[in-house]
């Protein structure tokens, strides 16, 4: 079992010369397509014809491994922050893919162009059966398309008056370090370790962790302006009404369907207040600090390490079929997870997957029982993303909307399996700790969400953002679904300087999504273990279908007006039942 990452798998070495090859191999490709089919009138192609040039892009530009050089150094940047000059050289590959990418804007424009009469046409024969929702999805898109010239300029515009400044940001909030007890934490450390702490010593390091995003809170708030305002020119020039509409669109769902979502999880606010109520009564306090948000209940005092954290899942995951935990040792055979945590690695757990390339898991594995959650969780993203790799090029992958339906399905696998084997009070502690992560989930990203639209709207309206007035925003929206239970304090609305998926603009709402489908899709494998050949068709589709027509073809309809109350009341049943034991067991 090999426990650290072996970036061996993408390149030998950072001076390997194949990164270099690889980077001029898109670069030569991408010129060759454009130069041979620029300016060109697909729509007067033949179906056969089309068909063709569409089978070239697949091979050709889809399967080149565009990203590959970026990964590399992006991964090696992960497992130590301090690395410089791995960071320089992930920004100088991302600089000429994305030049490189610039220049293959006019493909789609083409396609687009095609008349809509045509587009009908295509859409209807069965010659392209194997490329009509990629097709679908260009044509649909075509009203948000600029020039090809104004593409490539979006493009190469997209680094300075976005990613860098959220590069410059994230530097140098992750430069900095704690004193505490004696010792200099670095940030995120610092940060892991808040829930692990006693009462005093929690809530006095989750003040000191507060001073520090209000250090940093001037330079987030100039650049939360500027990706913002980047952001809102953006939508102006291809028309999109709302601020997370390209966000909706990019991860091919409907508007309709988000905002009914949204509205049903903010009306049932009331579910994640009763549960920090229940949780401030578990705790033995009756106010609490945010400090306190994300504390476990004692009682399971059993260790996990790694090697049984492996066992366990994997004996689950077969239940589900032999693939699964095939996977796994694969990876662990290989070198595609890296374990434990170090000093300058990266906090918190991640999959990364690119087309063909190999997988990589990143955990901070500390031999407890989150640490078997969070493997079974980021092994949920791998194997979606290993089982894509069935489909063309063109459809490897997976949409945000779609990506966090695989980990919580088989996260609430090896849940369950834990309850199993525990007594009754430590499964309150069990059943705590996954009704807290589905409010965090659920509610806690609704609430960002709603965060993130009045932080749009404001902007948009006063044209600039201050650090206070940002604080305050955030502040209200964490107020919102805590509820009385917490003392949300003015420095507790500096959390906005940290929280990276404000950056990833409207991404929070394919978390509650994603979970509430998951649950569904659970519910019907506990009910039927043949439901498993629907779970592995869901895995196995990649981006071939819309996420609305995927969904459906498993059994789920997410059109439905009464299906996210459905996900709610389930929650309820939770909180119920965890009051329930907890009574019983004289805990309340």
């Amino acid at each position: 079992m090999k426990k650290n990452w072996n970036l061996g798998l993408l390149y030998k070495s950072e001076k390997d010369p194949q990164i270099e090859k690889d980077l001029k191999k898109m670069e030569t490709t991408i010129a060759k397509f454009r130069k041979k089919y620029k300016d060109v009138d697909f729509g007067k192609y033949s179906n056969s014809k089309l068909v063709s040039l569409l089978d070239e892009y697949n091979a050709e530009i889809e399967g080149l491994t565009i990203w590959k050089p970026y990964r590399y150094f992006s991964l090696k940047t992960s497992l130590n922050s301090a690395d410089e000059k791995s960071e320089a050289q992930a920004s100088r590959a991302l600089g000429r893919i994305q030049g490189a990418l610039a220049n293959l804007a006019f493909f789609r424009l083409q396609l687009a162009a095609i008349d809509k009469k045509r587009q009908k046409e295509i859409l209807k024969h069965k010659d392209f059966n194997s490329y009509a929702y990629f097709l679908e999805q260009i044509f649909a898109g075509a009203k948000y398309q600029l020039s090809d010239e104004a593409e490539k300029v979006a493009t190469l515009l997209s680094q300075p008056g976005y990613s860098m400044w959220i590069t410059a940001q994230e530097k140098a909030l992750y430069k900095k370090t704690i004193p505490f007890e004696g010792k200099e934490l670095p940030l995120p450390e610092a940060m892991g370790i808040v829930a692990q702490l006693p009462k005093t010593k929690r809530r006095k390091l989750h003040t000191l962790i507060n001073a520090a995003y209000r250090e940093n809170a001037d330079l987030a708030a100039s650049e939360l302006s500027a990706i913002l305002t980047y952001k809102q020119k953006m939508d102006q020039v291809r028309g999109y009404e709302k601020p997370y509409s390209s966000t909706v669109r990019q991860y091919q769902n409907q508007e309709k369907v988000v905002e009914s979502m949204i509205d049903v999880m903010t009306d049932a606010f009331s579910v994640s207040r009763s549960f920090y109520k229940l949780h401030a009564k578990l705790l033995g306090e009756e106010k609490l600090s945010l400090a306190d948000r994300n504390i476990s209940l004692k009682g399971i005092s059993k260790k996990y390490d790694f090697q049984s954290s492996v066992d366990l899942v994997s004996s689950v995951f077969g239940r589900v079929g032999d693939e699964y935990p095939e996977i796994l040792q694969s990876y662990l055979k290989h070198g595609q997870i890296d374990v434990n945590p170090g000093k300058g690695k990266q906090g918190g757990a991640y999959c990364w997957s690119d087309s063909d390339e190999p997988v990589y898991v990143m955990l901070n594995h500390n031999d407890d029982i989150r640490s078997v959650e969070t493997l079974a969780h980021e092994m949920g993203h791998a194997f979606h993303a290993e089982m894509s790799k069935s489909q063309p090029a063109l459809y490897r992958g997976h949409p945000f909307s779609t990506a966090e339906v695989a980990s919580t399905f088989f996260e609430q696998l090896v849940v369950d399996e834990l309850m199993e084997t525990l007594p009754e009070k430590q499964q309150i502690a069990l059943l705590h700790g996954r009704i807290k992560g589905d409010i965090s989930t659920i509610f806690r990203q609704t609430a960002f969400f709603n965060y993130e639209v009045e932080l749009h709207e404001k902007l948009r309206s006063e044209g600039s953002l201050a650090a206070k007035d940002i604080a305050q925003l955030m502040k209200k929206h964490l107020k919102s679904y805590l509820g009385p239970a917490f003392d949300v304090t003015d420095e507790d609305g500096y959390f906005y300087v940290y929280l990276s998926h404000t950056r990833r603009f409207f991404y929070v709402y394919s978390y509650a999504y994603g979970q509430v489908i998951s649950r569904m899709m659970y519910e019907k494998w506990k009910a039927d273990p043949s439901y498993a050949k629907q779970v592995k068709k869901f895995l196995s589709a990649g981006e071939s279908l819309s996420p609305v027509k995927l969904f459906k073809s498993v059994g789920i309809n997410t059109h439905d007006p009464d299906f996210f109350k459905q996900g709610m009341d389930m929650i309820k049943k939770d909180i119920a039942k965890l009051r329930s034991l907890a009574k019983k067991t004289g805990q309340i």
